[in-house]
């Protein structure tokens, strides 16, 4: 499978690729969908999402970004919309942004049509019964025009709908008319879509104007429908249509596993109080280091080692001289290297309860790796540990969080001693992994897992490393005094009871990676 469309399957790495791409963040977990304007969050979805259910997910993505990035909040906030004008504007802001934003970026347009086609087409639920409330068909009339002008699809519904109104309030979507043209052609700022607004809000107080008086006359269907119109013109919030927002949270929402902590979720960024490794750990870390360097340092040599190479140009070889005399041009010389390493890694260091006798050691551990590999040209290291507590300093283990030690690029330190204590979210935080990895400009990204090897959520751990793996991701498990890592990651796991060992086993776990 296309390595694209295999990554746009995962919904943590679509979440990532799209955050990065709008320039907005994203978070998954909890039982929430909501956006504040900066941060677009999607609540925790079950470890194996149908193609729908991802579809809508990237949907509500796109369609939140688009507003973060081009709706104009201020404006609103001073317009001081009704709860009918509100509703009016956010159909019309919602295809202007909508637009704006596959203009950018091409893709998203196919992703849209497709959410309209599965919303009023397939799930025609999301439309309210226009029988029940006439002056409803009115708002649904105006929806679906606005939408039908990128997906034609919807002009059976457009039709349908449009001849309700007509029914009910004649001459009424003929008045319309000028003001949809310069809509669809005109509309350009949430300004213009909150002038236009007013504009159709207008045209529907003089229609009641003209036909309010004399509706005593009418028939009995006639009065009621003008009454409609005149309690839509004075909702209330609660009684208007949801918002192609409000569906989309509502549909995400109903996905959320019964018990949210057990389903797909994401590690938030937290913090982490680092304290600087003493001078016996320090020595004992040298020393560890300078023995998994060297063998490290082997691979290396032995993969960058450089030779001569005879060929067409270069600098003439004395010793390949009589080739001359038989036409055989190849008789110059070049100083060649074979390809070099191009690698990531990335270190996830288990910063939880049931590390708190092996901390130490974990710290010191990851301290000999990290100077080890950061020697090597060609490989950028990272470690974060988990779980952290929040940056406002209050301990929040209720949700997985971690926090970065070394950010990859950054200058090698040594405040790598952490205290453990909390809970083991090592699904959450590799799915964090992979998407603080994607972008990295290195081919190749491993991923070290230095734990006991007894995450909190087995199930999701277990969906991170496979699709992560499918992804081309590498991930290790490094045990410590520990066997469980066996089981998370069979043939890719080593585990050391005291620092001598880290040599051995890490030139086990690293060298066929480095050799490929």
């Amino acid at each position: 499978m296309n390595k694209n469309k295999l990554l746009m399957k995962s919904l943590p790495l679509v979440a990532s690729v799209l955050g990065q791409k709008y320039g907005v963040k994203v978070q998954i977990g909890g039982d929430k969908a909501f956006t504040d304007g900066k941060v677009i969050q999607i609540p925790s979805m079950p470890l194996e999402c149908d193609e729908i259910l991802t579809n809508l997910a990237r949907s509500y993505l796109d369609h939140e970004a688009a507003h973060i990035r081009d709706t104009n909040f201020e404006w609103l906030k001073m317009a001081k919309l009704n709860p009918l004008e509100m509703h009016i504007w956010n159909t019309l802001e919602d295809w202007r942004v909508e637009n704006k934003l596959a203009e950018i970026f091409p893709g998203c347009r196919q992703n849209f049509q497709w959410l309209i086609r599965h919303l009023f087409i397939n799930d025609s639920d999301q439309l309210q019964d226009e029988h029940q409330d006439p002056a409803s068909a009115i708002l649904n009339c105006l929806l679906l025009i606005v939408r039908s002008w990128d997906v034609p699809d919807l002009a059976d519904k457009c039709e349908s709908t449009a001849s309700i109104v007509e029914k009910y309030y004649p001459g009424l979507l003929s008045q319309w008319d000028f003001v949809l043209q310069k809509i669809r052609t005109k509309c350009d700022s949430t300004q213009d879509c909150i002038l236009y607004t007013r504009e159709i809000v207008y045209l529907l107080k003089e229609y009641l104007k003209q036909n309010y008086n004399g509706h005593k006359q009418k028939s009995r269907k006639a009065k009621s429908s003008i009454q409609d119109l005149e309690k839509l013109l004075n909702s209330d919030p609660v009684n208007m249509p949801k918002g192609l927002g409000e569906i989309l949270e509502e549909h995400l929402i109903h996905n959320v596993p019964e018990n949210a902590d057990q389903g797909l979720q994401v590690a938030k960024e937290g913090y982490k109080r680092l304290t600087e490794l003493d001078t016996t750990e320090l020595e004992q870390t040298r020393r560890a280091s300078t023995a998994l360097k060297s063998r490290l340092h082997g691979i290396i040599q032995a993969k960058t080692i450089s030779h001569d190479r005879i060929g067409r140009i270069g600098r003439l070889s004395t010793a390949h001289l009589h080739r001359i005399a038989v036409g055989n041009p190849r008789m110059f010389h070049s100083r060649q290297e074979s390809q070099g390493i191009s690698t990531a890694v990335h270190i996830l260091i288990d910063c939880s309860g049931s590390m708190r006798r092996r901390i130490g050691l974990a710290s010191q551990v990851c301290h000999t790796v990290v100077s080890s590999l950061n020697s090597i040209n060609g490989v950028s290291v990272g470690v974060s540990a988990f779980p952290a507590i929040r940056a406002q300093g209050c301990k929040n283990y209720d949700e997985p969080t971690v926090a970065p030690i070394l950010n990859h690029g950054q200058r090698m330190h040594t405040h790598f001693g952490v205290a453990a204590s909390g809970s083991t979210p090592l699904g959450e935080v590799l799915w964090w992994a992979f998407q603080q990895m994607l972008p990295l400009p290195e081919k190749r990204k491993i991923i070290l897992c230095i734990t006991d090897g007894v995450p909190d959520n087995l199930p999701n751990t277990q969906k991170a490393i496979k699709d992560g793996s499918l992804n081309g991701f590498e991930i290790y498990g490094l045990g410590i005094n520990s066997e469980a890592v066996f089981n998370l990651f069979p043939g890719k796991s080593r585990v050391i009871t005291e620092i001598t060992d880290l040599a051995p086993a890490m030139f086990d776990l690293l060298q066929d990676s480095f050799i490929k």
